[in-house]
């Protein structure tokens, strides 16, 4: 039965009892963590060695992410699956050659058909004519339909074969993958498991039964980190915004297609196997953080008699109608500021509404002047959308799917207005009454004059 932790502390502290039993009975102890992409297995296991340093003990940890065979032998292995049987006795040597090519190609076009005639001359010693031709056919095909959540993306085997050395006693070379260059790269740096007491290995199929088989569990501690739904998109579309050369377009379209049923399919089942399950959900500090920070300062009213006032003696430059949906998660509080928005227009005053860009807002800081600065994530920018969902209703289903709840949704109607030599926005939220956003620069006359034309009427 596994053991619930939702703080990591209290998960740190049932590990570090669990090893410290396995230690009195053998020389090493191996830590399996995996989870769901982007919910914190490597802060888990940087977190872990951290403290088993502090008690005196001497962790090594590896990613089984390092164990990625990278582009070039993901799409390899898949094309000697599908196209010959796994017949290909040469094809490792295939892959590295393929590897020498496509490394400095941009992601997007690794097999493109450019790709291809670069790729074309180094593989041809491998192959006759006809076999070579199905060869790149094979690989232009699979390139289409890449998945990196799924277990066949790593060498699992040589994982496994490390860690058996370094129980052993023995030493490896550490592996590196680049999300870069998104390939193995070299790293010349030696482990010795002379070393080591604690081999700690964190992946996302690091609980494949298969692998986990091959030790044994006498001296094998495993986790599983997870979280909710909402937090698992966030981070990963943030991480690889920050990490990868992959557009926002093309990972979110790779979450819903590949990686959300991956983890529900392949993934999840493995968390009823784990002796410690941590619900790692999104922190306040990443909450904190963005690409980008605006700086607002507005006001409030319900008083729809103040507003007509500054509507009426200001320059009106346009009026939009917008619909806001929001996604949640279960249990998550209704006020939530951790926002993540699905924004629509509206063309003909709020009959129908078209969907336009998918943002993060992080928790907003509350200065001591009256202004609130809040960190933002644009993570489907305008214009954008039609390229990762057909509709509306098609991004609606895969945040469900996923496990996200859906709603609240807002309906609001803006005026872009010129008051007083202010530029500012008026927004009509429904159910929640006006707010008035002034634009930089701030005009002090035209602020304070607003505020007192809402004192004045809120109190009639």
């Amino acid at each position: 039965m596994s053991y619930f932790v939702h703080h990591p502390d209290k998960w740190v502290s049932a590990n570090i009892d669990l090893i410290e039993e396995c230690l009195e009975k053998h020389d090493k102890t191996v830590v399996i963590i995996a989870g769901a992409s982007s919910s914190g297995k490597s802060y888990c296991s940087s977190l872990l060695a951290q403290f088993l340093k502090a008690k005196g003990h001497h962790p090594l940890s590896i990613s089984l992410d390092s164990y990625n065979f990278g582009l070039s032998g993901i799409i390899s292995n898949k094309v000697n699956l599908h196209y010959f049987n796994n017949s290909l006795k040469d094809i490792r040597k295939i892959a590295s050659d393929i590897k020498s090519v496509i490394t400095d190609i941009p992601f997007d076009k690794k097999y493109d058909e450019e790709a291809l005639v670069k790729i074309e001359p180094v593989i041809a010693k491998y192959f006759n004519d006809e076999d070579k031709e199905k060869f790149l056919k094979g690989l232009h095909e699979e390139w289409k339909v890449l998945n990196f959540d799924e277990p066949t993306v790593y060498d699992m085997e040589e994982a496994s074969q490390d860690v058996h050395t370094l129980l052993k006693g023995g030493t490896i070379e550490k592996k590196k993958y680049s999300k870069v260059v998104s390939e193995r790269v070299p790293t010349n740096v030696f482990l010795d498991g002379k070393e080591c007491d604690v081999i700690i290995m964190e992946g996302i199929y690091a609980l494949t039964p298969s692998l986990v088989k091959s030790f044994d569990h006498k001296n094998l501690i495993t986790n599983f980190i997870d979280s909710d739904p909402k937090t698992l998109y966030l981070r990963r579309i943030i991480r690889d915004a920050k990490e990868t050369s992959a557009s926002s377009v093309f990972t979110t379209s790779l979450y819903f297609k590949y990686i959300v049923p991956s983890y529900i399919n392949t993934i999840l089942p493995n968390k009823d196997h784990a002796d410690v399950v941590f619900v790692n959900d999104m922190t306040f500090m990443e909450m904190k953080e963005g690409t980008l920070y605006t700086t607002k300062m507005e006001m409030q009213t319900k008083s729809w008699e103040a507003i007509d006032h500054i509507i009426r003696h200001s320059k009106l430059h346009k009026i939009t109608y917008e619909k806001d949906t929001y996604f949640t998660s279960r249990d998550e509080p209704l006020n939530s500021q951790n926002i993540l928005r699905l924004r629509c227009y509206s063309d003909d005053e709020g009959k129908t509404y078209i969907p336009s860009s998918l943002v993060h807002k992080g928790l907003p800081k509350v200065r001591r002047d009256g202004k609130s600065i809040r960190p933002i994530n644009v993570l489907i920018k305008e214009g954008d959308f039609f390229k990762v969902w057909p509709s509306e209703m098609d991004c609606l289903q895969d945040f469900a799917k996923a496990g996200c709840l859906i709603g609240p949704v807002q309906k609001k109607i803006k005026w872009k207005i010129e008051y007083k030599n202010q530029n500012l926005t008026i927004r009509y939220v429904e159910g929640n009454g006006y707010f008035v956003e002034f634009d930089k620069p701030y005009v002090k006359e035209a602020i304070d004059y607003t505020k007192n034309t809402i004192a004045r009427y809120e109190n009639k």
